[in-house]
């Protein structure tokens, strides 16, 4: 009698658990791919016949890794196909520390791989490093065999945040120096660190190099470069006071080197991390996070601590629009991809509850946290995804039909949404998601109703017997312009001190969110 009863409430523990953490609908599949020891900082790369993923191990032959350590810490890049399964794997590095921090592809069908390595000639490494961390910059063949590899670095720390193929065949390189003129940088260093840039031939040979920073002795700490439609280079970092304020930091040079603009953009006090990515009507659109409130360049105040702050800047660096995300807690991006329907997803991490434009609960710690937004920076859907512990470093890349898929690390067990335990320290977690079946609004968008549209003095809201949380109203160019608290089944608000013109009236019920047009006359 006590076995059964004791079955009985084992059952009825596993029922309440599944009530509590019911995977979310729009998971299509997830993979947690590890070893025993930390495996972290995952890069994701969309391909033809599925996903290549890249970063940084310390594990030796375990879980799904297939080949021990090399020394320290190695490039581990994995190829998968369509519904997550491994293809292959490859293990890289040398006897000190490889950290990776990028991928991408090449013309002729191969990737590129970039970070930084401190190992001397070991393993596959088969150049010195110059003294400190290098630039390490890898090609690999379709089936993930090493075509070439370059180690380009000065006697201080060099780290390498994007490496690119340029249309000419050649090859961009972008991230920190510490390094003075030795090894193979030839340009003074006023930053400690400041931002180096090579241009390398097809032949590997440097081309030219250049080094950049907007205030000489401040940190300059790179994010991301991109390439636009003709052949410049724009490209995002912090400019860090020591420690005490930082900033955005854009620059744009053209295909020589040659710095065509160069701007700070922040408030009162911290902005991190800027990704920049180039937009559909070429602009550019730079995620990262702000505590900062109403100051500065900065025209709404922080939800909580670190939010999301999003900039779409024109051809130019002016600021199109903005706009700030976040909950009552901390949210940091990292990074930020233009969609094809012309709107932006933000991805990273968040420790809020439902807060501030959050609406949904941490499923743990620290989760993944994406956002869908429109061509000026109003929210359409969102999504929080984790475990109980610690998931972060969430990337973000657009698939076919409406699918994304979703790459960053995590150190939980199966809870909440993740399906399968750690495997050691952190692993790479990564998810398919549908982000057209299953949301839910779709539904509260078909209970909206606005009139008369258009409106002149007062503007009527009905949600068809729903309860609505809040309405943000936003004019075309993203700004938030008047707010209204929740209510029950219908509204009347005054818009009589609007502007003539059309605006974005966004809904939020629950973690429903829905966006509808009007016209003001």
């Amino acid at each position: 009698m006590k076995s059964t009863t004791t079955f009985l409430c084992f059952i009825s523990i596993l029922i309440t658990a599944f009530n509590l953490y019911a995977q979310d609908p729009n998971i299509i599949w997830q993979r947690t791919i590890g070893g025993a020891n930390e495996d972290k900082d995952p890069v994701l790369l969309k391909i033809q016949d599925g996903l290549l993923v890249g970063g940084t191990s310390q594990s030796d032959i375990s879980g799904e890794k297939t080949e021990n350590s090399r020394g320290g810490k190695d490039f581990w890049i994995l190829k998968l196909n369509n519904t997550g399964d491994i293809i292959w794997q490859r293990t890289i590095g040398g006897s000190g520390d490889d950290n990776l921090t990028s991928l991408s592809k090449t013309n002729d069908g191969g990737y590129l791989i970039g970070g930084s390595s401190n190992s001397p000639i070991s393993g596959e490494k088969t150049e010195n490093s110059k003294g400190g961390s290098d630039y390490w910059i890898i090609k690999l063949d379709e089936s993930g065999s090493i075509l070439w590899q370059k180690t380009i670095g000065g006697t201080e720390n060099d780290t390498s945040r994007t490496l690119k193929q340029t249309d000419d065949g050649g090859y961009i390189v972008y991230g920190s120096s510490y390094s003075g003129i030795s090894g193979d940088r030839t340009v003074s260093n006023n930053g400690d660190p400041d931002l180096w840039i090579l241009k390398l031939q097809p032949d590997l040979s440097i081309s030219w190099q250049n080094s950049y920073n907007y205030i000489p002795t401040f940190s300059h700490h790179a994010s991301n470069l991109e390439i636009t439609d003709n052949g410049d280079y724009i490209f995002s970092s912090t400019l860090d006071s020591f420690g005490q304020i930082s900033s955005y930091h854009i620059t744009k040079i053209n295909s020589s080197g040659t710095t065509l603009w160069n701007n700070i953009y922040g408030g009162e006090r911290t902005e991190l991390a800027p990704f920049i990515s180039a937009t559909n009507e070429g602009n550019f659109i730079v995620a990262g996070a702000s505590d900062s409130s109403i100051s500065g360049d900065k025209n709404e105040n922080s939800q909580g601590s670190f939010d999301y702050w999003l900039l779409e800047l024109d051809s130019n660096g002016a600021i199109n629009w903005q706009n700030t995300i976040g909950g009552a807690f901390g949210e940091q991006p990292w990074d930020v991809i233009t969609t094809q329907d012309g709107g932006y997803i933000v991805s990273g991490n968040s420790d809020s509850d439902i807060s501030g434009d959050k609406t949904e609960n941490s499923k743990g710690g620290s989760d993944y946290w994406i956002v869908k937004v429109n061509d000026v920076g109003v929210i359409t859907w969102q999504n929080t995804i984790g475990g109980e512990f610690i998931d972060d470093y969430a990337q973000v890349m657009e698939g076919e039909n409406g699918n994304i898929f979703v790459c960053g690390e995590s150190n939980s067990n199966i809870s909440a949404d993740k399906t399968e335990n750690s495997r050691g320290l952190k692993d790479f977690w990564i998810l398919k998601l549908n982000t057209t079946l299953g949301l839910d609004e779709n539904s509260l968008y078909s209970t909206i109703t606005l009139y008369p549209n258009p409106a002149k003095n007062t503007l009527q809201l009905n949600a068809d017997n729903q309860h609505i949380d809040r309405v943000k109203i936003f004019s075309v160019k993203g700004d938030l312009v008047q707010q209204v608290e929740g209510f029950e089944t219908s509204k009347t608000i005054d818009v009589s001190q609007l502007a003539s013109g059309m605006y974005y009236v966004q809904f939020t019920a629950g973690r429903q969110i829905a966006t509808k047009k009007f016209i003001k006359q």
